[in-house]
């Protein structure tokens, strides 16, 4: 990491890993759909005029199953590499569904019936940070809305990484591949129940639902929460 840079950017370390990724000729992660999020829908009879948003897409592989089913979704991510991958992997259908959005330091006006968000929460390492992503989320939800959030972790252990180190690059697997490439480190927080159970209820939203899923494509352990906004 450039001893100039300033570390409130580490996040955006990710961008920098997919255009490693992408120079292969290969793809970060799985383009199988997310069981959690077709349950989402189904479990709580989503229809295709209700606005959904998928915040930190990534690859799009829930946000283009859902456009394919004829769902109304817009799809954002910080990553400007991984938009253009949305569009490449869609024959640019949804063009106007995909859009680059850092949720750190851009505004939408917008409003959604449901949000999902699929191993996003834990890119992010600062408090000011964390805080922001699920303040974001009850700012965006329509009052009776509902949104998926799975975050990485077990719900027993907690790790954070050193967001100094951000942007280094390291030898790791390719998700998506069994191959090793020198790629960038990027941040990672992950948190125990009382943790998340507590940094949700502080941005005034509160559980519905909660669970462990083994489902989640490359990830082994994933909590998952449905939240909804807090009644004033």
């Amino acid at each position: 990491m450039d001893n100039n840079r300033d570390y409130n950017d580490y996040y955006k370390a990710y961008e920098k890993r997919y255009k490693q990724v992408y120079k292969e000729n290969m793809l970060w992660s799985s383009t199988l759909p997310t069981p959690d999020v077709i349950n989402f829908i189904n479990d709580y009879k989503i229809n295709k005029q209700d606005r959904i948003l998928d915040l930190g897409c990534g690859e799009g592989r829930d946000a283009i199953y859902l456009l394919e089913k004829g769902y109304n979704v817009l799809a954002v991510d910080y990553s400007l590499s991984v938009i253009d991958m949305c569009n490449k992997l869609s024959s640019n259908k949804y063009k106007k569904h995909f859009r680059q959005f850092d949720i750190i330091e851009d505004e939408i006006e917008e409003k959604f019936n449901y949000i999902y968000s699929i191993a996003v929460l834990h890119m992010f390492v600062l408090r000011e940070h964390r805080n922001k992503f699920l303040s974001f989320i009850k700012t965006h939800l329509t009052d009776n809305g509902h949104c998926l959030l799975c975050v990485l972790g077990d719900g027993k252990q907690d790790y954070t990484t050193n967001i100094k180190e951000a942007f280094k690059d390291t030898k790791r697997v390719v998700m998506n591949n069994n191959k090793k490439l020198d790629i960038a480190t990027t941040s990672c927080k992950i948190v125990n129940w009382v943790e998340l159970e507590k940094e949700i209820l502080e941005n005034d939203l509160l559980i519905e639902k909660q669970w462990v899923s083994n489902d989640i494509p490359e990830f082994n352990n994933s909590m998952c929460v449905v939240i909804k906004r807090k009644e004033i």
